[in-house]
């Protein structure tokens, strides 16, 4: 079949075809409408109708032609009823499409596809993104040079992670920072009523690299007015990706770093001012590091702290039978980056996704010549191990501290320290990471000398008691959730999960103390994914099913996007339901007076990664 592109007259004041085309008019024949009737005693009314319509045609291997379509409608009434209707159409062709009009159909015809198929981009397209990268790269290692840091490279990697989210922003019709952790990220935007206007690539770092004036160089910043522009010249970074959108009239830029910059604790070194040399900045570096702890009038050499808190790591690992652990620079420096980020905000929080074991410590203190040796974090995690039972697995992790402490697996350690406001923080990093379920018993071994943190056998024997009551009284619950949650997983094609007793014993304990509490909150330090549901009643009998618990989570279903690399917040419930990598299930319930009733549910291996959204939540199965 030959390919037909035809534009209706009717159609020619769109502003996508040039105004030239109104020329067809010359050629449409009057477009009307007669009506003949009588109305007598016969009461027979007839009506005829006619339309006229004027294409120009464009055929495969044929010149362009005027093509004329005549629908005429004879329809007669006898009273309210149609008596009879005949409709006749005819097409006509007559003189050929002037040479200007020829011009603009063939050009219409190279922008139309096939509406069955994806429209793909262009060769010109690919083109003008890769000198627009150029450009761009070229700008700021312009601006990088005067500041006296290392220039960017280009990475098509990097380069298609920012493509793929300027097309969703584009496509989305708002400004958003993208989930991505993994790489810093500038975004530029522009609209102009000119649909045919371009920007150049170093137009957006020009409108980054402004944010200067509100710079505070040689101390950290208060706030990140300066965000942009300190991305744009951040010492560290090294390579560089771009990505280019365009709708209309509006353009969005989208720029990510690798390594990643605007770390809190490392301004001074990594944002040097104007007329920095090369080796002024790495002298800077090197003085910036000397120091871990920075304040008022203080200051701690690493040496002597990583020294003290190495050896009583492994004082108290050797306690047990464990190999000793080696300091790690790379991972020091990696704490040292969240300390200083946890000093700055004067929170305690656990790092997202990170791949590493993780205690952390905090110390405040009114006295600005206050310091802290090396053995004291070590000392009160180690504290936690009184608390621990050995030979079987932890219902909680209650003791991870200790545990993280003198995992065997572990033989790396990082520790970074910050300073802020008389608070000190101590981060420590394990590599490999420990505190995995189903390997305490391997890991955690009792100490070679008994008798010393070890609880009392009465103890042992409440805690086994309660997790006996707990899988007595909700393996129903348990077998139901397990069974819905794999019905939902069969309709988008992933495997089924199946139940674990420790995981359903962990659950258990976390929407126990939901329900004491009467406060629905996640599990901070929990190795597993989790979903929480909550429900209330009046009737204090009542109690929801787990088909309620997890068809609420699963209902987010509608809202999820699927084979978009993005994290949204409002459908995390439903893909941890479906994730593709989750193996096992551990989920629980507890109500308290109030009428309340918590459901947890655990997921091993946890899921909602970023990156991995689109080979772990396929679309249902028709």
């Amino acid at each position: 079949m030959k390919d037909e592109i035809s534009l209706d007259t009717f159609s020619l004041k769109k502003p996508a075809f040039p105004g030239s085309l109104t020329d067809l008019h010359r050629f449409r024949k009057t477009v009307h409408g007669s009506v003949h009737g009588h109305n007598g005693s016969s009461r027979i009314v007839m009506v005829r109708k006619t339309d006229q319509r004027t294409f120009a045609s464009l055929k495969n291997g044929q010149e362009p032609q005027i093509e004329t379509i005549t629908r005429e409608t004879i329809e007669t009434f006898r009273g309210p009823r149609t008596a009879c209707k005949v409709t006749t159409e005819k097409k006509d062709c007559g003189e050929e499409v002037p040479p200007d009009i020829f011009a603009n159909l063939m050009m219409k015809s190279r922008s139309c596809s096939r509406l069955d198929s994806k429209p793909t981009p262009t060769k010109s397209r690919y083109s003008l993104m890769d000198t627009f990268a150029k450009e761009c790269l070229q700008a700021h290692n312009e601006y990088r040079k005067k500041h006296g840091v290392p220039a960017l490279k280009l990475s098509k990697e990097i380069c298609r992670e920012s493509q793929k989210w300027a097309d969703h922003l584009i496509k989305a019709g708002g400004l958003a920072h993208s989930n991505n952790d993994k790489y810093g990220e500038n975004i530029f935007y522009i609209q102009c009523s000119n649909p045919n206007f371009t920007v150049k690539g170093n137009v957006p770092v020009e409108n980054w690299y402004k944010e200067i004036d509100k710079h505070p160089f040689g101390v950290e910043p208060k706030n990140l007015e300066s965000g942009h522009f300190t991305q744009v010249v951040w010492r560290d970074s090294k390579e560089l990706g771009v990505g280019y959108a365009k709708s209309g009239g509006e353009v969005i830029v989208v720029a990510n770093y690798y390594p990643p910059g605007n770390y809190v604790g490392r301004y001074v070194e990594n944002v040097p001012p104007l007329g920095s040399t090369p080796a002024k900045v790495s002298e800077l570096a090197r003085d910036v590091h000397k120091i871990s702890i920075r304040g008022a009038d203080d200051s701690l050499h690493v040496g002597t702290f990583e020294k003290d808190f190495l050896e009583a790591h492994n004082k108290y690992r050797a306690l047990h039978g464990v190999g000793p652990l080696e300091l790690d620079r790379k991972l020091s420096k990696y704490a040292e980056e969240w300390a200083r980020h946890l000093a700055f905000r004067n929170v305690l929080e656990t790092r997202p996704n990170c791949n590493y074991g993780e205690n952390i410590f905090k110390v405040s203190s009114t006295d600005p010549s206050f310091t802290l040796e090396g053995n004291v974090p070590v000392e009160k995690w180690y504290e936690e191990g009184k608390k621990h039972v050995y030979d079987r697995e932890p219902n909680d992790l209650s003791t991870g501290y200790f545990t993280q402490l003198i995992w065997k697996s572990s033989k790396q350690l990082g520790v970074g320290i910050a300073k802020h406001q008389g608070s000190i923080i101590v981060v420590a990093n394990y590599s490999p990471a420990g505190n995995f379920v189903k390997q305490f018993v391997e890991n955690v071994p009792p100490p070679l000398r008994p008798g010393s943190i070890s609880p009392t056998k009465a103890e042992t024997n409440n805690n086994v008691h309660h997790n006996d009551r707990n899988q007595v009284e909700y393996s129903q619950f348990a077998l139901e959730g397990l069974k819905v949650h794999n019905e939902y997983r069969k309709k988008h094609g992933v495997p089924e999960m199946r139940l674990n007793k420790e995981m359903c014993d962990y659950a258990q304990e976390w929407a126990d103390t939901c329900a004491r509490s009467g406060r629905m909150s996640h599990r901070p330090n929990s190795p597993y994914g989790e979903n929480i549901f909550y429900s209330y009643s009046s009737d204090t009998s009542a109690t929801p099913s787990a088909r309620d618990a997890v068809k609420a989570w699963y209902d987010e279903v509608k809202m999820h996007t699927y084979g978009v690399e993005t994290m949204n917040t409002g459908t995390l419930h439903f893909t941890q339901v479906v994730w593709k990598e989750s193996t096992e299930l551990g989920i629980a319930l507890s109500k308290n007076k109030k009428g309340e009733t918590y459901v947890v549910a655990n997921y091993n291996p946890r899921g909602n990664f970023m990156g991995q959204f689109v080979q772990n939540v396929p679309r249902p199965r028709q």
